[in-house]
Parts: C-alpha cells; sequence; structure tokens
C-alpha cells in the first residue's frame, strides 16, 4: 500500500481540501497520514499570505524532496511556481484552481506544472463525505466560498485565489447533514472570505443548519466574518438559532481609523466599534477573537496605542496578531513610511500580551460557572475538548467520550485553557 503524508499550512480551507484529497486517495487504496516517515508522497498544501508562510512553505518543499516524491499545491506555489518547479524531487506543482488533479497525479504517478490564471474561474467542485480523520473526527469544516473580490492595500490572496464565487446552499446542507450521520457534532463554516457567500443570505444558511441539531449537529460555527456582515438580519438569525455557538471571530487588522483607511478597509474603528456593542446586545454571552496587523506603513505608536485600546474595549477574547509583512504587487509594499521591522515585531508582542492577559481575566470569570464542552480527544485519563464560547478545557475523563458533550465544573485555567471536573 502507498504511503502519503498530507500537509497542510494556513487557512481552514486549505485544510477543507486537503480533506477531500485525503479521500480520493484513500477510496483508491492509498494509506493518509501526517506522520512524515517512511512516505512514497508528500503532498504540501501552501499558504502565501506573508512572506513567512511563504518562506516555510519551500522550506518544507525541500525537505520532502530528500524523502519521496513531493505535490505543491496552494497559494505559495500560486504566488511564485518556479521556487518549487526548481526543487530536485517536486514532480507536480499546482496553484490553487483544479486541486483534486493532484490526488488523480499521485494515482498515475504523472505530474507536472498545472497552476493556471486565476481569472475568472469558476467555483470548484470538492466535497468531504466524512470518511477520513486526517485532521479531527468530531469537527468538520465546510467549504462554502472561494476567493475575494476586496482591494486590501496589504493583501495578496484575491490575486492568488481569485474573485469571490460561492457554492450552492443546497450542497452545503447535504453535506452538513452527511458529516453528521458520519458522527460530526460541529461543523465549521469556512471559506476565504467568508462573509461574501452571496447563494443566500448567511443568516439563512445559520437557520437551515439549526434544523440538523435534531439529527446530532450539536454545533455550528463561522470561519473568520468581516465586520459588515453583523447585520440586524444576521444579528437575529444567529441569535434563534438553536445550535450557533457564542463565539465569532473577526477579521479587523487594526482598531486605528487613520489605518484602517490605508488599508482600504470598509470600516472605521468606531464603525466597528458599534457593531461589536450590537452583536453584544443580540448574543450577551458571545466571546470574540480578531486579526490585527502591527507595523502597517506609516503607523505611528499613536495609532498602535488605538490598536490596544479597542482590543481592551471590544474586550476580545483571544487576537491574532502578526506584524506587517510587504507582499510584492500589492499598493502596500511600495507606500512610503514603512515601519522598521523590529518595532512591527515589538508592537506584534505587546498586542499579544494584551491579549494573554484579557484572555485570563475572561477565563478568571468562568470559575465556578459549568459549561459545556466537546470533548475532542482523550489521552492518559485526561479530555480535552472546547467549550461553546471556544475555550480550550482539560478535564479528568471518568465518563466523557470524544464527540460527546459533558458538563464541566470549572476549577480554574491554566496555561491559557480552562481546567475543570465532570458535573455529578
Amino acid at each position: 500500500m502507498k504511503k502519503v503524508c498530507i500537509t497542510t499550512l494556513g487557512c481552514r480551507v486549505n485544510q477543507y481540501e486537503s480533506v477531500s484529497i485525503a479521500e480520493t486517495l484513500q477510496e483508491h487504496g492509498f494509506l493518509v497520514t501526517k506522520d512524515e516517515e517512511d512516505c512514497d508522497y508528500y503532498l504540501l498544501n501552501t499558504c502565501s499570505v506573508t512572506g513567512e508562510s511563504q518562506r516555510q512553505s519551500r522550506q518544507l518543499a525541500r525537505r520532502y524532496a530528500s524523502r519521496g516524491k513531493v505535490a505543491v499545491i496552494g497559494c505559495a506555489s500560486q504566488n511564485q511556481k518556479e521556487d518549487f518547479l526548481s526543487i530536485p524531487g517536486v514532480f507536480y506543482v499546482g496553484g490553487c484552481s483544479g486541486k483534486q488533479k493532484v490526488a488523480e497525479a499521485i494515482i498515475s504517478d504523472a505530474g507536472g506544472d498545472f497552476v493556471t490564471s486565476m481569472e475568472g474561474v469558476p467555483y470548484e467542485h470538492m466535497e468531504v463525505q466524512g470518511k477520513s480523520d486526517l485532521f479531527s473526527t468530531c469537527r468538520a469544516y465546510i467549504k462554502i466560498q472561494d476567493g475575494c473580490s476586496g482591494k486590501c492595500t496589504y493583501c495578496i490572496i484575491p490575486t492568488l485565489r481569485g474573485k469571490t464565487r460561492s457554492r450552492d446552499s443546497g450542497e452545503i446542507f447535504a453535506e452538513a447533514s452527511r458529516l453528521v450521520k458520519a458522527g460530526y457534532r460541529e461543523i465549521v463554516l469556512t471559506g476565504i472570505e467568508t462573509s461574501a457567500y452571496n447563494k443566500r443570505p448567511l443568516g439563512e444558511l445559520i437557520t437551515a443548519l439549526g434544523e440538523l441539531q435534531s439529527e446530532g449537529l450539536l454545533r455550528v460555527r463561522l470561519g473568520s466574518l468581516s465586520i459588515g456582515s453583523l447585520t440586524p438580519a444576521f444579528l437575529k438569525a444567529v441569535g434563534e438559532a438553536p445550535n450557533f455557538m457564542p463565539h465569532l471571530h473577526l477579521s479587523l487588522q487594526s482598531g486605528s481609523t487613520r489605518i484602517l483607511r490605508l488599508m482600504r478597509r470598509p470600516y472605521t474603528a468606531e464603525s466597528a466599534m458599534e457593531k461589536i456593542l450590537q452583536l453584544k446586545e443580540a448574543l450577551p454571552h458571545v466571546q470574540l477573537s480578531a486579526d490585527f496587523i502591527t507595523g502597517f506603513p506609516t503607523e505611528t505608536e499613536e495609532d498602535y496605542l488605538e490598536t490596544e485600546a479597542f482590543v481592551r474595549n471590544a474586550g476580545m477574547m483571544h487576537v491574532h496578531a502578526f506584524p506587517y509583512s510587504e507582499r510584492e504587487g500589492t499598493p502596500a509594499a511600495t507606500m512610503e513610511g514603512a515601519v522598521p521591522k523590529e518595532i512591527r515585531k515589538e508592537r506584534c508582542a505587546r498586542l499579544n500580551a494584551v491579549s494573554a492577559e484579557q484572555k485570563k481575566e475572561i477565563m478568571n470569570t468562568f470559575t465556578g460557572k459549568t459549561v459545556k464542552v466537546l470533548t475532542e480527544k482523550i489521552k492518559n485519563g485526561v479530555a480535552v475538548g472546547h467549550t461553546e464560547e471556544f475555550m480550550e478545557c482539560t478535564f479528568p475523563a471518568v465518563n466523557a467520550a470524544v464527540g460527546q458533550v459533558s458538563e464541566i465544573t470549572v476549577c480554574g485555567n491554566r496555561d491559557g485553557k480552562l481546567t475543570g471536573n465532570e458535573r455529578n
């Protein structure tokens, strides 16, 4: 039996696509694994959102090429295919379209250069049957959208992924139903720009998935959302959906209106905060996480402090902060006023420290409370899972089982995780 190692970098869309490809390979008799040892093929699904992710993609391709035949797909190879075609041992290079072709190439052992233009590409049909536990046994991602038509000055992804295009809502519902029957209890709807899904209002999609609660779909979540998605209709829908979880991840990028305008984001810090307050009114127990960039061109210490204040005032549970990275071909890459890289990193570290402090404070408020935890794994008698608010929680597994929701009394928190015990 031929063995294929699949490594996925970057976003949840990549993870979904990797699972779909893995299932195709399994159907053709391949053993698919994340273990790098003694494999015949290595499939690398790459990322290029930052210069570091592009570098990491190249580094992994070189490492795998010393062990077996390598196939590369995704944003990094779409961006700079020559970097991968020049590596001895890389037999297949694809980009961000026709990703399922890589499975055919591995099955037939026939490679080549399959990177094509993303201009006008349609939505690529991919699906997941729930037959592979390569990434999770109880949480599944469903890709609902691809591409981005945004004009953010710092972002290369619209160039690499093409313009926004969406999946038929009937397909999404059918896939969700299929995954629930396969034993999945939580589904995350994801896309390159999830907020741009346009086959029907996003809130209606959440409402429809609420119908699957009786079949075992206990939890529904959304991937990263634009602040503009938080319309009254959307807030009403998620507030009424029986299985929508009280956690949202927002793509914010800065808490400074001046910087947001330079980024060409379609909101101000003030309008974003107003939307967050409306969200908290509709979902009183919601917890928030968000993406932020530090050190964007011309960002001053005052601009940074506005972002820090925004994080505090919004009560963010978690912040995914990263220093600004120039991406060739984007308007921001040639802007004057570049912030020194050491200052970008220093501000990123400060914002992450604020985030950690705030997360600790929020977690402290849960001590003594009862939370519902979906167990994702059990090792050495200790269960690990997430609460409805997407806080990681560990507890001694007495009656818990993977894929089961347990009521846990929170005793405290340690290393960014809640700790507790099963209720009697």
